[in-house]
């Protein structure tokens, strides 16, 4: 062989393996790119108090943290110490429950009463079931000598709403995509089941400064009135499919993951792209199993846990905080690479992508 046929030869072997180490930087680009709002997306939760069965999708398209959502702000000409971030959500005189589906996760949210609304109003809540991996991210009210108080323990909380009127107050979790969990209670109790009822810095008189309603509120809109003397049980999954927790899995490189649904069984699982598996075990209301987009595996989950702790690191685990920041422990990322580009740009595109960067090697190497 010639010198200029080598020299020509070892320029295409060059070209060859660059176009193969670009197609595996494309690859492994999909493959760290985050994506649990993705891998979220389609989330179900069931709402359940009694008998009734409420069936609910988050609220949000996961372009913001539930923060840069809540948006409470302290000093402001639209309002202080409140919520400026769901204005358009607020109702006078109503509590709400929803989920949240931001940049950062799932999240649950409470959402107390309506800005610029003279009467106020007393509500207590005792929060259970956290997943211990979770945290508060969002505290209203969250300034030095309070009236609200936030006590927290490693999957629960105990917080006190007091308001004299014109803002908002509330409050929000950040975790509920962890597998750490499978049913979180929330016993609230509102006006006259309140110790600090009537407030002493209410206007008007007490029946004034009542919350009327309080409600759960689903991501396509709609409203369902709870009873106001009964806890409300919290869990993912769906009415008609039972109670399913999230879990995270990973291959080491936290790209793939499996995901199952079935009635007790391991059969029928498929492999996607997400972070987590889901797994249903079976509710009062559950008849048959559904099969979501992201399918999930039947166990009987719950976790009370275990050694995660949230706050001071006290024996009890309990963390009371006066405002001057929020406590609780970083929840873990979900990485998801079947949309990072976009929907429909997966991982089978990513191998054509290979494939097309391989033939044009190739063909330059002729």
């Amino acid at each position: 062989m010639s010198e200029r046929s080598g020299a020509r030869a070892g320029e295409h072997g060059r070209s060859w393996l660059a176009a193969v180490a670009l197609a595996v930087m494309v690859v492994g680009s999909l493959a760290v790119v985050p994506g649990s709002a993705v891998a979220q997306e389609n989330a179900t939760f069931i709402v359940q108090q009694g008998d009734t069965c409420t069936e609910v999708t988050p609220l949000g398209d996961g372009s913001q943290t539930v923060e840069q959502f809540y948006d409470y702000t302290v000093l402001d000409d639209q309002a202080n110490y409140s919520s400026l971030g769901t204005t358009d959500i607020q109702e006078n005189q109503v509590s709400q429950l929803f989920v949240y589906r931001g940049s950062d996760g799932l999240s649950l949210v409470f959402l107390h009463d309506e800005i610029n609304e003279p009467y106020g109003f007393v509500a207590t809540g005792d929060i259970s079931g956290l997943p211990a991996d979770g945290e508060w991210a969002v505290e209203d009210d969250n300034y030095t000598d309070r009236d609200d108080t936030f006590d927290y323990t490693d999957t629960g909380a105990q917080i006190q709403w007091n308001s004299n009127g014109e803002r908002t107050d509330g409050a929000a979790f950040r975790g509920l995509g962890s597998s750490d969990y499978s049913t979180i209670t929330a016993d609230i109790a509102f006006n006259d089941e309140v110790d600090r009822y009537p407030f002493e810095e209410w206007s008007g008189s007490p029946s004034d400064n009542e919350i009327e309603n309080w409600i759960v509120r689903s991501g396509d809109g709609s409203t369902t009135d709870l009873d106001m003397s009964s806890p409300v049980e919290i869990s993912p999954g769906s009415c008609s499919g039972g109670v399913s927790t999230f879990t995270a899995t990973t291959d080491g490189s936290g790209a793939n993951a499996t995901a199952g649904t079935t009635d007790g069984s391991t059969a029928g699982q498929s492999t996607t792209a997400d972070t987590q598996t889901a797994t249903d075990s079976p509710t009062a209301t559950a008849t048959d199993t559904q099969t979501a987009t992201d399918t999930q595996t039947a166990t009987s989950a719950e976790d009370d846990g275990g050694d995660a702790t949230a706050g001071n690191g006290n024996d009890d685990g309990a963390t009371a905080t006066d405002g001057g920041g929020l406590v609780g422990t970083s929840s873990p990322t979900q990485t998801d690479s079947s949309d990072a580009f976009g929907p429909g740009f997966g991982t089978g595109a990513a191998l054509l992508a290979v494939l097309a960067l391989a033939g044009v090697a190739l063909a330059r190497r002729r």
